[in-house]
């Protein structure tokens, strides 16, 4: 008797173990889901434009929604795409037009499109020694995908300082390292961000994790129930 009382005990103790894990994920998650729903990270006219642009403008969500980068990888591929990750993701230059004129009438500031339909130009990258193409790590999706494969051409990620120097000597194509810091030509290195900074691919790699997590932590509550 005594052994069973002290099973249930532990299996208790282990659900409400759990039961407070998925709390606080949950929690965490709505955090970020909220954070990413609000746009964040984005710039002012960006955000506008992609939150109470009209119809006419027709916007398809903003380049970096198209995106899946492999884990260890966000930092170079958000450096090196820069102001491109949050380009608004439009289907012909006359939708462009139209959300410039958005922006334009709002007072809001710069801001970038993409053109879905222009994205049948696309020319092979050609290799560049020591290198990783983002086009490797950074899988597109949607209908707007040819296009932003045309846009990550000619973008490369390099593993260390030193190799990025190296190959910024080569050539003018933006080369980011995996700290962030990015090389265009060999004149050209830009770096450094605020420590509390989050990028909009942590974020979203950060919220995939979290719900894969959140589904682990519910199969183990139920069994233990």
């Amino acid at each position: 008797l005594a052994g069973a009382r002290s099973d249930r005990d532990t299996r208790t103790r282990d659900y409400r173990s759990r039961e407070h894990e998925l709390a606080g994920l949950l929690g965490r998650l709505r955090s970020l889901e909220e954070l990413a729903a609000a746009r964040a990270e984005y710039g002012d006219a960006a955000r506008l434009v992609l939150a109470e642009s009209a119809d006419d403008v027709s916007q398809m969500g903003s380049v970096a929604d198209f995106l899946e980068v492999e884990a260890g990888y966000e930092r170079a591929v958000e450096a090196c795409l820069g102001d491109l990750l949050q380009h608004v993701v439009v289907p012909t230059h006359g939708h462009a037009q139209a959300g410039l004129q958005f922006a334009r009438t709002k007072e809001a500031g710069r801001v970038g499109f993409l053109v879905a339909e222009a994205g049948a130009s696309a020319v092979p990258a050609s290799s560049i020694d020591g290198l990783i193409p983002v086009r490797q790590v950074a899988r597109v999706g949607g209908p707007a995908a040819e296009a932003i494969n045309v846009a990550l051409s000619g973008m490369w990620i390099a593993s260390t300082f030193e190799a990025g120097r190296a190959a910024a000597a080569t050539t003018a194509a933006p080369i980011a390292t995996l700290d962030g810091d990015v090389f265009r030509g060999a004149q050209v290195v830009e770096g450094g961000a605020r420590a509390e900074a989050r990028g909009i691919l942590t974020t979203k790699r950060e919220i995939k994790e979290i719900r894969e997590r959140v589904e682990s932590e519910r199969l183990l509550v139920d069994r233990l129930h």
